[in-house]
């Protein structure tokens, strides 16, 4: 009991807190242009200004109204009613003058056999439940930050690399040319390393392209118009996530997933319906009284009144009565499936996102080691050609080789991140930036 009160706190300061950022912020984008971010501000622009945030919120602000509406079953319920009756005359039988009829109605419920106590547990429980869906869309909003954060820092480094190509392509063809012109380098040396400068100048034009294209997803997710241009920069690019026994990270998962805890919320509250269904099957009480007049002057010198107890006997309306607890049991058993359901796909998650983080870590120690290996390789080719033993085919394919063993270091690195960035969305840890 005391885990599930200190869950909801938690969940319900989240809640306050997008609710402070979005009633006064919502829809004001803020001015980046030209600006640098890290990781931690774009997180915090796009919990606060992406759509679904508001989206959610609203959503939990309508279940939160229903309570309002389930309490005025604890309430007296007053009415005032007036009317005219115009009767018209007749000679044969006169009928009577006409009436005025004015009166107020009172009914308090004494016992309704506990449906208005069932309703608003039913209620409290959604609010529950739909408190864990706003959290729930702050972990999605996160990963989505995260994953486009790191896709534009490896499609920059990317780039990097692609000019970097460009430059030593640019230098081996200046390379052929002076020893074309001393005799030592045949014209089919200049011819490929001019293929070859040409090639490297269309990968940094898709380089190019394709950072522009990631950094439009970033500031899409961000809540931002897809004009906005802005840089980033990170600060923890070298460093690497310890990565937990799978057992540990799925026990954390069946602890802190927002979707889990929602989906037994959920639970709860059916439960509390089918008590509400129930009550169906008792007498209920209320107080009834009335106060006014009926006679033929609007204002007539004698009042009436009454007051008496209403005791209402369900026999007619059992069988309405049991199809509905039979329907609210249909679905608590239902919201047990999806339970069940939930904690299948979650377990599912955790294990792919722990093996994908596993992959790319053990990619990076092979992609280092090759790394290194396509570096010596470019050393010992470039010294051969210029010094006349060795061709350029050497060169070009060396050059080629280390190209892309720089771009799947760059690629494994940035892998590391998103998958960690995965890992923690599917074990449902909070982030520094989620609890702002």
């Amino acid at each position: 009991m005391f885990a599930n009160r200190t869950e909801l706190a938690i969940a319900g300061v989240i809640v306050f807190f997008f609710l402070l950022f979005n009633t006064v912020a919502f829809g004001e984008t803020e001015n980046l242009e030209g600006r640098t971010l890290t990781l931690r501000e774009c997180v915090l622009i796009g919990l606060k200004q992406n759509p679904l945030t508001e989206i959610s919120l609203q959503n939990l602000k309508a279940v939160q109204e229903k309570v309002g509406e389930a309490w005025g079953g604890y309430y007296p319920s007053f009415k005032f009613a007036s009317s005219y009756t115009f009767t018209a005359q007749q000679e044969i039988m006169p009928i009577g003058p006409d009436a005025y009829d004015t009166r107020l109605f009172l009914r308090q419920t004494l016992f309704d056999a506990g449906a208005t106590s069932a309703l608003v547990k039913s209620i409290r429980h959604s609010i529950t439940a739909q408190n864990f869906e706003v959290k729930k869309t702050a972990f999605d909003i996160v990963l989505s930050v995260k994953s486009a954060f790191y896709d534009v820092l490896k499609k920059r480094d990317l780039l990097e690399v692609s000019k970097i190509a460009l430059q030593t392509a640019e230098k081996h063809l200046e390379q052929s040319k002076e020893l074309y012109k001393e005799g030592l380098a045949p014209r089919s040396d200049v011819i490929k390393s001019e293929v070859q400068v040409s090639n490297a100048r269309l990968d940094v034009i898709k380089a190019e392209n394709a950072l522009l294209s990631v950094k439009a997803n970033l500031v899409t997710v961000m809540g931002q118009p897809v004009t906005t241009d802005f840089n980033v920069i990170s600060y923890d690019e070298g460093l690497l996530p310890i990565l937990l026994p799978f057992k540990d990270v799925l026990l954390l998962a069946h602890d802190q997933r927002p979707e889990l805890k929602g989906s037994r919320a959920r639970i709860e509250s059916a439960k509390a319906n089918i008590d509400q269904a129930k009550s169906g099957l008792y007498p209920n009480l209320s107080l009834d009284a009335s106060y006014g007049w009926q006679q033929d002057q609007f204002s007539p010198s004698e009042k009436k009144w009454s007051i008496g107890l209403t005791v209402g006997i369900p026999i007619f309306e059992q069988l309405t009565t049991k199809s509905k607890i039979n329907q609210a049991t249909a679905n608590l058993n239902s919201l047990k499936a999806v339970e069940t359901q939930t904690l299948r796909s979650i377990e599912l998650d955790v294990q792919q996102a722990w093996l994908s983080l596993k992959e790319t870590m053990e990619r990076l120690d092979v992609t280092r080691k090759t790394l290194e290996q396509t570096e010596e390789d470019m050393r010992v080719s470039e010294g051969r050609y210029k010094e006349g033993l060795g061709n350029i085919l050497e060169v070009i394919d060396a050059q080629t080789a280390l190209t892309q063993a720089k771009t799947n270091n760059v690629v494994a690195l940035y892998d590391i991140a998103s998958a960690s960035a995965k890992l923690d969305r599917a074990i449902g840890n909070e982030t520094a930036e989620e609890n702002k």
